[in-house]
């Protein structure tokens, strides 16, 4: 189990079979669910949950992929192996979003988050 580590070689494939380089953090939205506090005007307090896409936010590589066709391409799955910890995340029926910029002085793209139908985690 990888309880208490963290980091090391993370890889990103998408179900086309295509791979990236991830670069910087990787942030995983796993819930599917957001809770927020309502404040009722006689002070007390109420909770409202709002259903919510499980999401991940990246940042890669520029290996000259094809930022379009990547946009706009049909859902597939993304899986995220984590090397150090042996842990795998599934994200299913996922496409990106976002506004995708590429920093020219360190070949990084950047802007992107992914919104999936379902999330799994395997711990080896």
């Amino acid at each position: 189990m990888a309880n208490n580590d963290y980091g090391g070689r993370i890889t990103m494939r998408l179900s086309t079979g295509e791979s990236f380089s991830l670069r910087g953090t990787l942030n995983l939205n796993t819930s599917g669910l957001s809770s927020e506090a309502v404040v009722n005007q006689d002070g007390s307090v109420d909770r409202t949950g709002t259903p919510q896409a499980r999401r991940f936010e990246i940042t890669f590589a520029d290996r000259g992929i094809n930022l379009d066709k990547l946009m706009s391409a049909p859902r597939f799955n993304v899986t995220f192996d984590e090397e150090f910890t042996g842990v795998t995340h599934y994200f299913t029926s996922a496409f990106l979003t976002g506004d995708p910029q590429i920093n020219r002085m360190t070949g990084e793209v950047s802007g992107l988050t992914g919104s999936a139908e379902n999330y799994n985690r395997r711990d080896n």
